[in-house]
């Protein structure tokens, strides 16, 4: 069977876990269950967010966000090197990456494409 369609663009919608808001700006981590929420918790980066969205109030999937998937640029942690370039990083903030998963307790970030001096370049999205 054919595909049904091509997607272009850089722009993805998930839905929001209960009692979470977001930023604009700032990277959202999708959930094994399939729900964005905030930096440390474990998942993997869907994208940074357009704008800021308020799920507060709400239950799971009451609000979404759209997320801008492609690479980005956050600050290194310190251990992040030329070598690492393909390598998964971590958030050990929500605006700088780290090589070390600290034992799996921190949300996966992307693949390194470029160390740089102003920072690492990450590929995001899932």
């Amino acid at each position: 069977m054919a595909a049904i369609a091509k997607r272009q663009g850089k722009f993805r919608a998930y839905p929001l876990a209960a009692s979470v808001v977001l930023t604009g700006d700032a990277p959202a981590i999708l959930t094994s269950n399939g729900l964005l929420t905030n930096v440390g918790t474990v998942g993997t980066c869907a994208g940074i967010t357009r704008m800021g969205v308020d799920n507060s109030q709400g239950a799971d999937k009451a609000q979404r966000a759209t997320v801008e998937i492609g690479e980005h640029l956050f600050a290194n942690a310190g251990d992040v090197l030329d070598s690492h370039a393909g390598s998964t990083v971590y958030f050990s903030t929500d605006g700088h990456v780290s090589i070390d998963s600290a034992t799996d307790s921190r949300s996966t970030a992307g693949k390194v494409t470029e160390v740089a001096a102003e920072g690492v370049w990450v590929e995001l999205g899932i």
